[in-house]
């Protein structure tokens, strides 16, 4: 008869471990909350491509700002050279004719240090060139996903829309910037999940054929109180979780490395700068001179602001998990994501990260206010589900 391992010992620490991972992960999810986010990340990834139809040829057209003929250079051309194997920089080397010269005024490197061309690219807007043709693309996408947003044969339109905005992205890295960054995170890892599985109309559609299979059949029509809860929902609410966790990680370390946060003036570098912050406003001006004439208030605001960023972002990765603190950290992402919108002016990008710490907002709460909402004053009883 085998012993059972002590749970103070090694082997009981491994075996509660191992459990804690499987329940982590592979416990049943409810895919509510992937509804949720869906919509919010659909509204803003549509809102953000509907722009670009101001300036279609300007961003994307065989002459935009980064012509077709730059981009295709870029992507099938360019040396990528390895790095150096020692403690000391590749050192130049000379050409041996006329066009090794050429390449080196070209490149700035000598051929035999390269070690690729070009890059991995793709875009529709490589090949589709002629203006009318690119609208009917760009309108095509755009229906894809405004069907994405309402959750309409969610798992195709899905992945018919990450793919969307790597043509975007891939053929305009001019405009790229970290709102797009974000879009294809959370697009991502939505096509992973079952994100139509509830707030979609497929769960519409699927509840509506099951009752009209229950009456053809002469069996009372079934109850529709929540979707039904999968694997495949936590895994990638899981993903989502620790992919926020590493954002806010990063950057919050990335700030140690410059001197502005530690003396806690940065908050002011982004109120004070003309490219972004609202300056041209009279009332945003005045609340500018009021606390620079207060030398105390300054202080506080400027440092307090530098020192909340810096606590927040870097310890976010720690606390959040913490059920009693995991509000405090979701209101405070509320309140960081609020000013960067209104000081810096990035408003899509605050929008994408809030959509993405909806991850850690609980289902059940979800489905709480969704079912008062609907005047369900009982609780959390949505009629929306599985795709």
């Amino acid at each position: 008869m085998s012993a059972i391992p002590n749970e103070n010992s090694l082997t009981g620490l491994g075996n509660r471990m191992i459990r804690a991972w499987d329940r982590f992960w592979f416990t049943p999810g409810d895919p509510t909350i992937l509804g949720l986010i869906r919509i919010c990340c659909g509204l803003v990834v549509l809102y953000v491509h509907l722009a670009y139809s101001y300036d279609l040829q300007t961003f994307f057209g065989k002459d935009a700002w980064l012509s077709l003929e730059q981009i295709n250079e870029s992507r099938k051309h360019v040396p990528w050279v390895g790095p150096p194997t020692g403690w000391e920089p590749l050192s130049p080397i000379p050409a041996s004719n006329p066009q090794e010269q050429a390449f080196i005024d070209r490149w700035t490197v000598h051929p035999s240090q390269v070690m690729a061309y070009g890059q991995p690219l793709w875009s529709i807007y490589y090949h589709v060139t002629d203006p009318t043709w690119m609208w009917v693309v760009h309108g095509t996408i755009l229906t894809i996903m405004l069907l994405f947003t309402i959750g309409f044969c969610t798992r195709v339109v899905s992945v018919l829309t990450w793919l969307g905005l790597l043509c975007y992205i891939q053929r305009a890295p001019t405009s790229l910037f970290g709102m797009d960054t974000i879009m294809i995170v959370v697009v991502l890892y939505l096509m992973i999940g079952p994100s139509g599985a509830a707030l979609s109309v497929d769960r519409l559609l699927a509840c509506r054929r099951a009752t009209r299979y229950a009456l053809r059949e002469h069996l009372p029509p079934p109850e529709f109180l929540h979707p039904p809860f999968s694997i495949s929902a936590n895994v990638a609410l899981r993903l989502l979780q620790i992919h926020v966790c590493i954002i806010y990680a990063a950057s919050g370390l990335s700030k140690l490395q410059g001197p502005a946060w530690w003396s806690g003036v940065a908050v002011w570098g982004t109120m004070a700068n003309y490219e972004f912050s609202p300056m041209p406003y009279r009332i945003y001006m005045e609340f500018l001179r009021f606390l620079s004439q207060h030398r105390w208030l300054w202080e506080l605001v400027m440092t307090g602001g530098s020192y909340f960023t810096l606590v927040f972002e870097i310890g976010f990765a720690f606390l959040v998990w913490n059920r009693r603190l995991c509000w405090t950290m979701l209101v405070a992402a509320v309140l960081l994501h609020t000013g960067i919108a209104i000081f810096m002016g990035l408003v899509t990008f605050s929008l994408m990260m809030l959509t993405l710490v909806l991850a850690f907002v609980p289902s059940a709460t979800v489905r709480d206010v969704f079912g008062r909402l609907r005047g369900r004053m009982a609780g959390p009883q949505l009629r929306l589900g599985k795709a």
